[in-house]
């Protein structure tokens, strides 16, 4: 009896893994086809399918090439703009979270509903002044003024804003559609003299990744103060310390799998960069469409057109699979470790 049930166990453990390798095999299959045509010649993509290199095909790099040393494409220029918006936006976005829930968690709360909706309708009024009229702006601007005396006056007014709350109304703002913020956003970088400038992608990506990583970091760092936290505030630690001295080497994992999370969503995000950019901030998905539709744009296409498109998805690729595997290293190696 128990010789049948450890067979029939074996069994189902065989069974299961060579159904997830199938589907791992059938998940990877793409990327790896777009490897492989990345490395054809013209002739080897015109004729029959070849899966192998040196056995299928001779493996050739005139894709590659033309991509990374051609002058006339700034691939490169993409590339290196996604970077340091992703990389940028993805540490200010986890700073400003930890910071804030922090803030939330550790203190009192003091702010109330009624002076922060006050505050949110004088930043709207003053995001409008640049469309209007001079005597409007200067209305406008009289307005702004007077709501921000009248949240000051009414500081001690109304609900106290909650964690809870406090995320919801953050968070809020993910539930509208990209393109209704898309339109204001432009307004404003042209206003500010951002437009087209790594520094706007900077602080649009870090304002639109914030709430996700304020719902993502809230359930790890609590509502209230650890033991050593405690600890460390009766031995006169300062609260800068405290955060990052104890809190943030305690939650790192959660940091680490959040800022990879973040940072995918910053990589691929393309409707505010194609709006908020055209030349020197253009980042990889706005010039990857823009290959598309001038490969549509031609007659019949072409092979080499095919093996170029397919080197510069591989290269898009990378980045974040790169961030994924450093992520999941980082948190494997922390969870082996005990917590001082």
């Amino acid at each position: 009896m128990n010789d049948s049930l450890v067979g029939s166990s074996i069994i189902r453990r065989v069974l299961i893994y060579l159904a997830l390798s199938f589907w791992a095999l059938t998940c990877l299959f793409p990327i790896y086809w777009l490897a492989v045509t990345s490395v054809k010649g013209v002739e080897d993509i015109d004729r029959a399918p070849g899966y192998l290199p040196f056995v299928d095909f001779r493996p050739s790099l005139d894709a590659w090439r033309f991509i990374l040393a051609d002058p006339h494409e700034n691939l490169a220029a993409g590339f290196l703009n996604s970077l340091l918006v992703g990389v940028g936006a993805t540490l200010i976005a986890l700073l400003t979270a930890v910071m804030a829930l922090y803030g939330f968690t550790r203190f009192r709360p003091s702010l109330r509903w009624t002076t922060l909706l006050l505050l949110v309708v004088a930043g709207l009024g003053l995001s409008t002044t640049s469309l209007v009229t001079a005597p409007v702006s200067t209305a406008l601007l009289v307005l702004v003024a007077l709501l921000v005396v009248l949240a000051a006056k009414l500081s001690r007014t109304g609900p106290v804003v909650t964690v809870s709350g406090g995320i919801t109304f953050m968070l809020a703002s993910r539930c509208l559609p990209p393109v209704v913020l898309a339109v204001p956003l432009y307004v404003m970088a042209r206003a500010t003299g951002t437009y087209d400038s790594v520094l706007g992608l900077l602080l649009v990506y870090s304002a639109i990744t914030l709430p996700v990583a304020v719902w993502l970091l809230q359930p790890v760092i609590g509502s209230k103060a650890t033991e050593e936290e405690e600890a460390a505030q009766l031995d006169g630690a300062a609260h800068v310390a405290i955060l990052f001295g104890i809190l943030l080497p305690m939650i790192r994992r959660a940091v680490v799998a959040a800022g990879t999370l973040v940072f995918v969503l910053c990589w691929n995000e393309y409707l505010l960069a194609a709006l908020l950019t055209t030349s020197h901030a253009l980042t990889l998905p706005v010039w990857m469409a823009g290959q598309l539709s001038m490969k549509e744009a031609q007659v019949g296409g072409g092979a080499e057109e095919w093996a170029h498109m397919s080197a510069a998805t591989v290269l898009m690729i990378m980045p974040a699979l790169v961030f994924a595997a450093f992520g999941m290293r980082a948190i494997g190696r922390a969870s082996t470790r005990k917590w001082s």
